[in-house]
């Protein structure tokens, strides 16, 4: 069983798989971080207007998340939720390594790769391919 799990989630891909394959794969003692990053190249200039939209994209996507989380609670599966802000790629690559467990670091990054567009010309996102080639941590990509 897995003990520290990260879950890079992001709301174009399809995760209604995950719940059944985390419930599968956890304990009691485990905790999955659902971790979303949003990319800040949309944001105002001005430190202030950043930071108050900042506080209000957390609490949007916080809100967003709540079924996902529900199919979680359904399956008693642990979680906590870490939203993030940067380059989505680098952000998540640098979240396996540094982590926030006690050890520092993750046993598994389980990846959603069931996207909803059908017109793609490769097998796996730009993101999945990039965290699952340079992820020090096994990852595994759901369908």
């Amino acid at each position: 069983m897995f003990k520290n799990i990260l879950l890079p989630y992001d709301f174009e891909n399809d995760f209604s798989a995950i719940p059944d394959h985390l419930a599968k794969m956890v304990d009691t003692d485990s905790i999955v971080t659902v971790y979303h990053v949003v990319e800040e190249a949309n944001f105002a200039t001005n430190l202030e207007n950043y930071i108050e939209q900042k506080s209000d994209i957390i609490r949007e996507k916080e809100s967003s998340l709540a079924p996902f989380l529900h199919e979680l609670d359904e399956k008693k599966v642990q979680y906590k939720v870490d939203i993030d802000f940067g380059p989505v790629k680098d952000t998540i690559l640098d979240k396996i390594t540094s982590g926030d467990t006690d050890k520092g670091e993750y046993d598994l990054v389980i990846m959603s790769n069931h996207r909803v567009s059908l017109n793609i010309k490769h097998v796996l996102g730009d993101v999945t391919h990039k965290i699952a080639k340079r992820s020090s941590v096994p990852v595994l990509i759901v369908k």
